[in-house]
């Protein structure tokens, strides 16, 4: 009778490594040989997980952008736009005056240098000094405005010949009044009573062709309808100057050549500039003007007093 063959284990152990050196790519001849190959493999691995990831993120790009432009907004491109994700770097507002200085901005070098009408205009103001009254307007801001040689009146038109757009206080009082000259070279003017005195707050003034719109820190106060449109001035930027910087100080100047919606103007950027952004000091604590308000408050008490007096006696002796 014949011996059965017994199979040679090494033949299998030998079938096994090949097998294995197929599907991963180790070879078995060397360590320095088996620890390439190790590498490249982890190499490979990690480039794999890398392409998958990448085309993951484009399918749902993709999707979002379908989402966005047919179903409902997802990317928000400007403050205060629909969206629920900031894109940033689509504002196209320019922001200038972004310190404590502020000189003339030639109109040629303005985003609404073409424009009369059709813009937004954003303001830090901080009224430092109220009490430093005037007998004329107190302009802070103003737009093509060119000023007369001798002022012929107490309004904004007895002080300028010619403007676009002004803001200012009043003469003896905290109140702002914006301005718009239009075609028949008449006032069309907003007035906001008692601004905030020595706390910053965000102006914005929104000229249209037929209304201007005015905002206190995205808060829309006045809107008034023009009487006729604009008139056909354009021209350079100036703000405070003179005796009037130690009024109110202006900084974050911020333009854009469109009408801005009512989000948008609430979600404005830059933040609000602080007291300290704007360099400011305390209101003085005493002037003549002042100690006038308080003579003539006391003048009037003791006058009130007398009537009451007079008119108590005749009562009395009736």
């Amino acid at each position: 009778m014949s011996q059965p063959i017994i199979p040679n284990p090494n033949n299998y152990i030998r079938g096994v490594t090949n097998s294995i050196s197929k599907i991963t790519g180790i070879g078995t001849r060397t360590t320095g040989v088996t620890s390439r190959n190790t590498t490249e493999i982890f190499k490979s691995s990690i480039g794999r997980i890398l392409a998958y990831a990448l085309s993951i993120i484009i399918i749902l790009l993709v999707i979002l952008l379908f989402v966005h432009f047919f179903i409902t907004p997802i990317f928000k491109f400007i403050p205060g736009g629909p969206g629920i994700i900031s894109v940033p770097g689509y504002d196209d507002g320019r922001l200038l005056w972004t310190t404590a200085t502020t000189g003339q901005i030639s109109n040629k070098d303005l985003s609404i240098a073409s424009l009369i009408y059709g813009y937004t205009i954003n303001l830090d103001v901080f009224v430092e000094n109220p009490l430093q009254f005037s007998t004329k307007p107190r302009i802070f801001f103003s737009r093509g405005a060119t000023r007369q040689d001798t002022p012929s009146g107490d309004t904004l038109l007895g002080i300028l010949t010619n403007y676009n757009l002004v803001a200012a206080l009043l003469p003896d009082t905290n109140d702002l009044i914006v301005s718009v000259l239009n075609k028949d070279n008449n006032m069309e003017n907003i007035i906001v009573p008692n601004i905030p005195i020595q706390q910053p707050f965000r102006l914005t003034m929104v000229v249209m062709e037929q209304a201007l719109e005015v905002y206190i820190n995205g808060k829309l106060l006045k809107t008034r309808k023009f009487l006729a449109p604009p008139k056909d001035v354009k021209g350079d930027i100036n703000a405070t100057s003179g005796i009037e910087a130690n009024v109110i100080k202006v900084r974050n100047l911020k333009i854009w050549p469109r009408i801005l919606t009512v989000s948008e103007v609430r979600e404005s950027t830059p933040n609000l500039s602080s007291a300290k952004d704007f360099g400011a000091g305390p209101m003085p604590a005493s002037s003549n003007c002042v100690n006038s308000a308080i003579n003539d408050t006391i003048n009037d008490t003791v006058n009130t007093a007398s009537d009451r007096l007079s008119k108590l006696s005749l009562y009395q002796s009736d």
